[in-house]
């Protein structure tokens, strides 16, 4: 009895050990790991109120645009680093004259009541854009108005242009170009497009569908709920549901978010970033925006001969201290811009080095272009009766010598909008300009700064935020053919070398092409300074550390933050890794 009492004991002892063994090889050799899970829904505050829902009402609010985004599809879509992908066109096709562009549309492309996505949708929506009543933006609806659309089939499209136009691309990408349900709206005019009750309860094909518009509970704010749509053509998000609640100001969505209402801040303004910084659990991304602040020089007008002068643009930029002035004035809320295109973007040129401030060099080049401080008269035998019975005036100490080239003073009015802080970046802009002998009186405007004196060209130089479209095409503002209202070549910079550079890639399909092209113009930009350029603004948004994998890329409006919106996650799952398998 004893023996056999200890043969079980030894056994038991045999498999405690084998069973340890076992555990310590399963944890050497295995891990557990988290990784996403989809489900979940993500909550997100935002200033403002829907208006309308439609894919081409939308370019008037940004809160339109984001939900547009979600909800609808473009033949095109761009991706976080502003390339061009496949969205509801699975292809397409340029003729090698650049002018017929043929696109075919997904077989399993839905609609969010299911029925299927067909060229003729997309001819119904180009109807809308080429009506003389359309009530969108009236320079996307003239662009369409020259391009013939045809059905190929019920799956194929085709668009011919009247001239080759390589960013045409950009006007058939969802943001500029979202296509409508022709089955559910039906045979509406163009005009009626606002009153539709479409407008707030939209059927697209996007990645995800409403599924409510309107008031919450007693007391909450007003929302839109999305939920993923099954059968979208694309990649499936792991988020499945995306509630947007709508307040009156930040610091109501502020408070939302610390009382857990919701889990990210659309659009943080640059004065409520302390405030962010010190919230817990909120993480801050930055992201470049697509456009920049400059100040532009007005070299049409004869009165203004310094503008006409290289070496003098040259020397207003060399003299600013940029970085200087983002930090002082706009608290770093921008970067520092040495190019008319956007850092992160596929045209831009990342190996063109930075400018450095040099004010000695920005003084040898007005010396060098016969801009020189005014010498005081000398007194002389002949002269000094006049000397003495003129009469004097005291200098003002706080007054800097301007130079002058043949009795012209650089001297000139510096127009700004009237904000507090753009009129304080002027100021810091001339106060440098007065080092080196430049005066800049700052002018603030009220109201219609570009219609009022840029376009007209009724202005010496201005300082004004650019916005850029999707397509880097720089030819409105640069080329010699916009130098003339109603042209938005502003500055009046007329220059053949750079026009040429400018129509020869906006007429060629071939991406390698245009990228030389762009990074030649960059080059010729930063030589010839027909502008100056201070800096990209940013874009700032606010999320709750506990959505992952957010991320964010150049912005050109706030809805392009979900361009990897499929790659967040607020859930996750517990899975078994082979370490031998993910190890190095």
């Amino acid at each position: 009895m004893v023996r056999h009492i200890r043969w079980q004991v030894a056994l038991i002892t045999v498999g405690v050990v084998l069973l340890a063994g076992l555990m310590v090889y399963l944890a050497e050799a295995y891990s557990i790991q988290r990784e996403p899970a989809p489900g979940g829904t993500y909550v997100e505050g935002m200033v403002g109120a829907p208006q309308f829902v439609n894919p081409l009402l939308c370019q008037y609010n940004d809160i339109d645009r984001d939900l547009c985004e979600l909800v609808f599809s473009g033949l095109l879509r761009y991706d976080e680093h502003g390339q061009l992908q496949p969205d509801l066109a699975d292809s397409w096709e340029v003729s090698p004259d650049g002018l017929v562009y043929t696109f075919r549309i997904r077989p399993n492309a839905r609609w969010h009541d299911n029925r299927p996505v067909t060229a003729d949708d997309v001819i119904y929506t180009v109807k809308f854009l080429q009506d003389p009543n359309f009530p969108g933006l009236q320079d996307v609806a003239a662009l369409w108005r020259t391009v013939k659309a045809e059905e190929v089939n019920s799956l194929v499209v085709q668009f011919t242009l009247q001239e080759p136009y390589t960013p045409f691309l950009q006007y058939v990408a969802v943001g500029n170009f979202g296509v409508l349900p022709k089955h559910v709206i039906g045979d509406v005019k163009a005009a009626d497009l606002p009153t539709l009750p479409f407008n707030r309860k939209p059927i697209g094909s996007g990645p995800f569908q409403v599924e409510q518009f309107g008031s919450g509970e007693v007391g909450q704010a007003q929302h839109v709920l999305l939920s993923a749509f099954p059968g979208y053509y694309g990649r499936q998000p792991y988020i499945a549901k995306i509630d947007f609640k709508f307040y009156p100001d930040f610091s109501s969505m502020l408070n939302a978010y610390r009382a857990g209402e919701i889990q990210g801040l659309h659009k943080v303004p640059a004065d409520q970033l302390t405030a962010v910084r010190d919230t817990p659990s909120l993480n801050l991304y930055t992201g470049p925006q697509a456009g920049y602040t400059m100040i532009f020089l007005n070299q049409g007008d004869d009165t203004l001969p310094f503008f006409q002068d290289q070496k003098v643009r040259q020397a207003l930029l060399l003299s600013l201290d940029r970085h200087k002035i983002i930090e002082e004035v706009l608290h770093m809320q921008g970067q520092v811009a040495d190019s008319p295109l956007i850092p992160g973007t596929w045209a831009y040129a990342a190996d063109l080095p930075p400018v450095i401030p040099d004010q000695e060099r920005a003084r040898q080049l007005l010396n060098e272009a016969g801009w020189r401080y005014p010498i005081p008269p000398q007194r002389t035998r002949e002269n000094i009766a006049e000397v003495v019975i003129a009469p004097t005036s005291v200098p003002n100490p706080n007054e800097l010598p301007i130079r002058v080239k043949e009795g012209i003073p650089i001297s000139f009015t510096l127009y700004t909008n009237n904000n507090p802080l753009q009129v304080a970046l002027a100021q810091a802009v001339a106060t440098q300009w007065q080092d080196i002998g430049v005066k800049a009186t700052v002018v603030p405007v009220q109201a219609g700064l570009l219609n009022n004196y840029l376009a007209p060209r009724n202005y010496q130089a201005a300082l004004l935020d650019v916005q850029l479209p999707d397509d880097p095409d720089p030819y409105p503002f640069w080329h010699e053919t916009q130098a003339d209202p109603p042209g938005q070549n502003y500055s009046q910079f007329r220059d053949r070398d750079i026009s040429e550079v400018l129509e020869q890639a906006r007429r060629t399909n071939d991406t390698a092409q245009r990228i030389n092209l762009y990074h030649k113009f960059q080059e010729m930009f930063r030589e010839k300074t027909p502008g100056i350029l201070l800096y990209y603004p940013v874009y700032n948004y606010a999320v709750s550390e506990k959505v992952r994998a957010v991320q964010i890329g150049p912005i050109a409006e706030s809805a392009d933050r979900f361009r990897t919106l499929p790659d967040w996650y607020v859930l996750t799952r517990r899975v078994i890794q082979n370490k031998a398998l993910t190890e190095p």
